[in-house]
């Protein structure tokens, strides 16, 4: 299975991943509301493929959203290969 990470923002390719199987814990879709799914993850079982929104590294920036978050961790710019 294809797992295919676009930016919502701006609409570019991420990543795509291909794994055997989906580790909901792993990719961290288990943290997800039933809304949050709806919303960020498409499912297509005939091209088995799945499609995440997420945001680049670029429009994090842009967005501000970069900073060290308030909750002690690190700034997500630190994090190399980190899929957001």
């Amino acid at each position: 299975m294809k797992i295919f990470y676009t930016c919502e923002y701006c609409g570019d390719h991420i990543d795509t991943l291909e794994v055997d199987a989906v580790d909901e814990v792993k990719f961290g879709f288990d943290c997800l509301t039933d809304k949050e799914r709806q919303d960020i993850i498409k499912t297509d079982i005939a091209q088995n493929a799945i499609y995440v929104k997420s945001l680049c590294d670029s429009c994090i920036t842009v967005i501000g959203l970069d900073d060290t978050l308030s909750l002690g961790m690190p700034a997500i710019s630190n994090l190399k290969g980190y899929i957001h």
